[in-house]
């Protein structure tokens, strides 16, 4: 008879406990947390997303500063050698045929 009571609580054993069901509750809580970690993975991608747009943006506009200062030292640069006595002599030879009281201007006729 105990033989007969061994054999019972190993047959016992080897079979499959009953899972008990999911609450509804569990369900719900595991469906929301995954709603917020996929919400927040779409929101930090979003994020990485336009950092980048910006940062290359902004590597544009200093290239393009760059470029603009450049062209205006060149045309400070100008305006300084407008400004001077040796440009304004030049122009005044060149468009004017003016000349210093103490210099004589010969013309080659012939070459007109």
């Amino acid at each position: 008879m105990a033989n007969k009571i061994n054999e019972t609580k190993n047959k016992d054993e080897k079979k499959p406990k009953a899972r008990k069901p999911r609450s509804k509750v569990t369900f719900f809580f595991l469906v929301f947390w995954a709603a917020i970690i996929g919400l927040s993975f779409t929101l930090i991608v979003g994020q990485v997303r336009q950092y980048n747009e910006l940062r290359a943006r902004a590597e544009e506009l200093n290239a393009n500063i760059e470029q603009l200062t450049a062209k205006n030292e060149e045309l400070e640069h100008q305006i300084d050698f407008f400004d001077s006595d040796a440009y304004i002599e030049r122009q005044a030879r060149e468009r004017l045929r003016m000349v210093r009281p103490d210099e004589i201007i010969f013309r080659n006729i012939a070459a007109e």
